[in-house]
């Protein structure tokens, strides 16, 4: 179990914070992602039908009484003398939601545009269909009525009967009028507004109402057992926080340490609800209420009580240990882990395999209960390992700052006396006596000490009991376990269906509440409210006033639903200030939209006060313990806190060899990491002894010193030319002379011996198959498989090349052959094997990259690169590491193909890049590995040759092979669609590979990296000796204007070849792709108000991998293993091959930095004369013994020029033909 623990909490405890911020930022992505789903989920839409019915209502008798449509037809279809009908139709004037004007709406001009203008859809104008009360239509007008000019405005017509829905498709035609200037969009009804449009706490308040109204209709169809279970379910949940609070009191911890448990809890329902739905795990709001409770008793918090339990308990939490030294919190969680953590981890196991068991029973409802119950608990498990431990980190830290402030103020007034020589004198409070342990003393309390004491019990009453702390199976977890087997059981036998779908899944059903026989009727226009009454009233009226003898008694109307009709008004001038007024605007807005969820405005305002009272309580801790007294009070109490400062190494006057030779003493952090012991000094003979300085405290990387070096320089100058001496090589040993027997013999025993042929070779020795070679029996290629022996075969290939050649030097060369593992290299690697050459293997850095911190190997024959590279490792890191993005992943292969005509070429173009083309293509190109995956094909015509590139992921291999094996396959399908094509070449070199190419600058090649950081301008000026302004303009002369004027396609850079190159060594990679893959632009820019310096870097062709090529040797794929990602990620394939592309991005950031800075320094000439032209590493001019041309060759001294001004000879070689 260990195994498992330990990898998860040791990131967590050494960095909590970081963990703390990252995990709260994945939850509110998490509570977004939730939010969404719930806010347009079908669960809170709207049960009834938004659209009206019409109302009819009679006059009788001066009053309006509601009528039945049936008597509304009736008066219709059978008109009487004392009965008249007619319809009614509102039509609803409002201003648009986006309209920002305060005047009132005035609908008299749009009304009589309406009567006036707009016919039916037979052409019949209005006044020809209007209702006219009395009979005399000629003294007497349409009946129409127009409201008050408001914030709406409404317009009410009249309409014979049949007439109304003519010339109310008229209007729905017209869609929009426009009238003074004022533009009328025309709706079909009103509309209304979605739980999700809902701005605000609009939407909480909806969903609240929704969802009480559900469980309240719920709750009046369920039965009594059901009511009851839920009930005692939600009872035994608030005893379960009520014992949370009541335990974590009891620890010491009134408020943090229950907040902790209860966080890391609800962060991981935030998690388990998006998992469940990935898992397509159905979810009902109804049944999560219902099982709300049962899932709080199951999840518990017993564990996390445990574990706080066992760190509260461990003996180096607030004391020193044996050396004085405080025990880092993190190794005090990891203790703590390593103690209880197998219980706590079997404890979940067996809960969860019980939950399981409930997953498997079939029965509705308690199946899905059941896997989210699983998922919640193995969530919770992960989030207390993780999350929690970090929680706990930091409350120990927190301990620890709080018990150093109550010391140091106790020691305050320990001193009762001081003597005439300035010693203070103690009292009764000696130092002995301080070290003992005091028990607790019973002062009086009050009376609302005692009542709270007695009814929450006494904080902190489990740390003052020794036995109480002491690890014991806690009968809870036993007890909870048979609670959830008997919950199972009660359900699976049917005794209780809380959760079955006879109860809140088949009430719901994750559909509308109502079914369709009992489906409620949209409701009618209410005829009793302000507007409709007031329309009726004046119909009334008019009615009286026409009636005469003749006309009818009473009226009938039908009154439809309203037309809703949007005013949009013209837009008013915009003033001379209106873009900057709009873009305040605009900002604040979408800043508003932000933060006003009611739920997450709450969480920035509840983390930033914790933030902050955080923060103010570590500086109140660390002001107290940096003062003298405050630091003598510690130690006289026995706690010992290790000094920050950071180790430093101090660069001397003296010889570089003595430097390195000379320990420098390094003082480690407490509680960032674990601590670790200085490494003892190896003592070192010294030639002489010399008194040396004490070495100073400085930083750990040793930063170059000019002035050290010029007077290096100087102190070695003249510079002499070296000796000339001739190579030599190792003379062969010494051997006893063996006996060669004849090439007929050789040749019998080679063709005529044992089975497999390398059987009869081990009866032959080198020389003898040599021989066999040498007359052709062998190929010299095929020695490995004819021997069997990989070492064998290359020393045997190495004496007949050497035999075979002018020199006749490689037999007895300097060139390594042995202990090396040819067997991977064999049919992978390399063919005509003869050695291997060793390559300087040096490592810079750390360099943080992307909040990890990681060395960068490289493999260079170039003084300085290294130290170079480092230098800018330490500048990035002081401004917070590289940030890095991938912008895209593809392999590219580009074949050619020739077609009869251009015709025939352009239809192919065509069909690969039209949907069904590409598709089939597609298929076919993913068909031949599990990893390829086609993203993209672009194709370009020349003439009759038709060019198409095609640009797949390759998971963690660079993938050139298999992006190979996978075009020829959509070639293969290409040839049946055109079978007169003729595939020219399956690289066309529109790839492109290992050319420069601007197609590979342009659309990318490989990994696309762009890398960021940030400098601050105080390390440009200590670090990189130079400044900001001084950087920025050099880096735009040279790699930007230098660049151009070169008509360079992707070197717009100091020397990213550089690093690339010794990082592709290093690892395994294909060195001839530095061609492309170093096509890079550096960009360097003030910021902060020109006082920092923000540099970027852009790789768009990184081609790398970690899987195959030169990554399965060993030495590479150690380095690889250096870097963590060796081989093929387990989980995502090609995350590993995109992080390398990553680091090779930040280290040429790191590489073109230092460069930028030494040029602009003009420190570039000093620093090669110190590190790459010493007078140790200067080879001596040889004469070469490998014959050549005769040429005539003369000597010349030239004077270089050195430091202090001064010259010295150096050889310079010129060829005279």
């Amino acid at each position: 179990m260990r195994a498992i623990l330990r990898p998860l909490s040791t990131p967590t405890v050494f960095s909590p914070i970081e963990t703390i911020v990252s995990v709260f930022v994945l939850a509110t992505l998490a509570y977004l992602h939730i939010l969404s789903g719930f806010k347009h989920s079908s669960f809170f839409a709207s049960s009834y039908p938004p659209a009206l019915r019409p109302a009819y209502a009679r006059l009788t008798n001066g009053e309006w009484v509601a009528v039945t449509k049936h008597d509304w037809l009736e008066a219709w279809k059978h008109p009487g003398a004392s009965l008249d009908a007619l319809e009614l139709q509102q039509v609803v004037f409002t201003l648009d939601d986006k309209s920002s004007s305060a005047n009132a709406l005035d609908a008299s001009a749009v009304s009589q545009h309406l009567v006036s203008q707009v016919p039916s859809l037979s052409g019949k104008a209005y006044s020809s269909i209007c209702h006219v009360p009395g009979v005399n239509a000629s003294e007497t007008a349409c009946f129409t009525s127009v409201s008050e000019p408001g914030a709406a405005s409404t317009l009410t017509l009249s309409f014979k009967p049949g007439m109304r829905e003519d010339w109310l498709g008229a209007l729905k035609r017209e869609q929009t009028i426009v009238v003074d200037g004022v533009k009328y969009d025309v709706d079909a009804g009103k509309r209304h507004e979605s739980i999700g449009e809902m701005k605000s706490g609009k939407w909480v308040a909806y969903a609240l109402s929704a969802l009480v109204l559900r469980f309240w209709e719920l709750t009046k169809k369920a039965d009594s057992l059901d009511i009851l279970v839920v009930l005692t379910g939600y009872i035994l949940m608030h005893v379960t926080f009520l014992r949370l609070f009541l335990s974590s009191r009891a620890l010491g911890s009134n408020f943090w340490l229950s907040t902790g448990i209860f966080s890391s809890a609800i962060v991981s329902f935030l998690f388990t609800l998006p998992l469940c739905r990935s898992l397509d795990i159905p979810l009902d709001p109804i049944a999560l209420t219902e099982a709300l409770p049962f899932l709080v008793c199951t999840v518990g918090f017993d564990k996390p009580l445990r574990l706080a339990r066992a760190v509260m308990a461990h003996p180096h939490m607030l004391k020193p240990q044996e050396d004085g030294r405080m025990k880092s919190a993190g190794s005090v969680i990891l203790e703590a882990l390593d103690r209880v953590g197998n219980v706590i981890l079997r404890d979940y196991a067996l809960e969860i395999a019980v939950l399981f068991v409930g997953v498997n029973s079939r029965v509705g409802g308690l199946k899905e209960f059941c896997a989210v119950a699983a998922l919640a608990l193995a969530m919770d498990c992960v989030m207390t390992f993780t999350l929690y431990t970090a929680v706990l980190t930091i409350m120990v830290e927190v301990r620890r700052i709080k018990k150093v402030r109550d010391m140091s103020r106790s020691r305050e007034g320990s001193v009762t006396a001081i003597t005439a020589n300035g010693t203070a004198v103690r009292g009764v409070l000696s130092r002995a006596n301080s070290r003992k342990d005091v028990g607790p003393v019973d002062t009086p309390k009050n009376l609302s000490q005692r009542a709270t004491n007695s009814v929450i019990g006494v904080k902190g009453s489990l740390l003052k009991d020794s036995s109480a702390m002491r690890e014991v199976e806690n009968p809870m977890a036993r007890l909870k376990l048979l609670l959830i087997a008997s919950f199972l059981t009660l359900h699976i036998l049917n005794f209780t269906t809380t959760l079955t779908p006879a109860t809140a899944n088949a009430r719901h059903q994750r559909h509308p509440m109502r079914s369709v026989a009992e489906h409620v009727p949209a409701p009618r226009v209410d005829i009793t409210s302000a507007a409709i009454s007031s329309v009726l009233s004046n119909l009334a009226v008019s009615h009286t006033i026409t009636l005469d003898s003749t006309a009818p008694a009473e009226i009938i109307v039908k009154v439809a639903p309203p037309i809703y009709v949007r005013a949009i008004p013209p837009a008013a001038p915009a003033s001379s200030n209106a873009n900057t007024g709009e873009a305040i605007e605009n900002f604040m807005s979408s800043w508003s939209s932000l933060v006003g969820d009611p739920v997450v405005s709450k969480w920035i305002v509840a983390l930033l006060a914790v933030s902050v009272a955080l923060n103010g309580y570590l500086l109140k801790g660390i002001a107290a313990g940096s003062g003298l007294a405050a630091m003598r009070a510690v130690r006289s109490q026995g706690v010992r806190f290790r000094s920050r400062a950071r180790s430093v190494v101090k660069i001397s006057d003296e010889l570089e060899e003595q430097e390195e030779h000379s320990p420098a003493p390094v003082v480690f952090m407490a509680s960032a990491a674990p601590a670790i012991a200085p490494p003892a000094p190896v003592p070192v003979p010294a030639p002489a002894p010399a008194p040396v300085a004490p070495p100073h405290s400085s930083v750990l990387s040793r930063p170059l010193n000019l002035e050290t070096v010029d007077r290096m320089l100087q102190d070695r100058l003249p510079i002499r030319s070296p000796v000339m001496v001739e190579p030599t090589t190792p003379e062969t040993p010494n051997v006893e002379p063996v006996e060669i027997r004849s090439l007929a013999e050789c040749v019998n025993i080679f063709e005529n011996g044992p089975r497999p042929v390398a059987n009869s070779l081990k009866m032959l020795n080198d020389e003898e198959v040599i021989l066999l070679s040498q007359t052709g029996k062998i190929a010299p290629y095929a020695l490995e498989k004819m021997l069997g022996d990989y070492e064998r075969a290359v020393r045997i290939r190495r004496a007949l090349i050497s035999r075979a050649s002018r020199t006749k030097t490689l037999e007895t060369s300097l060139i390594p052959m042995k202990d090396y593992n040819y067997s991977i290299v064999m049919g992978a690697c390399c063919e005509n094997v003869i050695g291997y050459l060793p390559l300087p293997l040096g490592v810079a850095g750390p360099l943080k990259i992307d909040g990890l911190m990681y060395p960068i190997p490289m493999a260079t024959a170039e003084g300085t690169l290294v130290a170079s590279a480092s230098r800018g490792c330490k500048a990035l890191n002081a401004g917070g590491g590289v940030t890095t993005v991938l912008t895209s992943d593809g392999m590219t292969r580009g074949p050619a193909i020739d077609f009869p005509s251009i015709v025939r070429a352009a239809e192919a173009m065509a069909w690969i890049e039209s949907a069904e083309g590409y598709q089939i293509i597609k298929d076919a190109f993913e068909s031949t590995s599990r990893f390829a995956r086609l993203q993209k094909i672009k194709c370009a015509l020349a003439g009759r040759t038709l060019f198409v590139r095609f640009a797949t992921r390759t998971g963690d291999a660079m993938g050139m092979n298999m992006i190979s094996k996978a075009t020829e396959k959509a070639l293969e399908v290409l040839g049946h669609e055109y079978p007169e094509m003729v595939v020219l070449a399956l690289s066309g070199n529109y790839c492109t590979d290992k050319k420069p190419a601007a197609i590979n600058w342009i659309e990318g090649r490989g990994k696309s990296i762009v890398a960021e950081a940030v400098i601050p301008g105080k390390v440009v000026k200590s670090v990189l000796k130079t400044t900001v302004e001084s950087l920025c303009n050099v880096n735009t002369k040279k790699n930007l204007v230098g660049s151009a004027m070169a008509g360079s396609v992707g070197g717009f850079n100091a020397h990213a070849a550089n690093i690339l190159t010794a990082v592709f060594l290093a690892t395994g990679q294909d060195p001839a792709q530095n061609v492309e893959s170093s096509n890079c632009i550096t960009l360097m820019e003030p910021t902060n108000n020109g006082e920092d310096l923000l540099m970027t870097v852009s790789m768009p062709c990184i081609e790398v991998g970690t899987v195959g090529g030169g990554t399965i040797l060993e030495a590479q794929g150690a380095v690889l293993d250096l870097l963590g990602v060796r081989g093929a990620h387990p989980t995502n394939p090609g995350q590993n091959a995109q992080q390398l592309a990553r680091i090779v991005a930040a280290a040429v950031m790191a590489g073109e930095l230092s460069l930028m800075s030494a040029l602009a320094a003009g420190h570039l000439v000093r620093a090669h004369l110190a590190h790459n032209r010493s007078q140790l590493n200067t080879p001596a001019t040889s004469r070469p013994q490998t014959p050549g041309p005769e040429s005539a060759t003369q000597h010349f001294q030239l004077p270089s020029p050195v430091a202090g001004g001064s010259h010295a000879t150096a050889p310079y070689v010129v060829e005279a033909h």
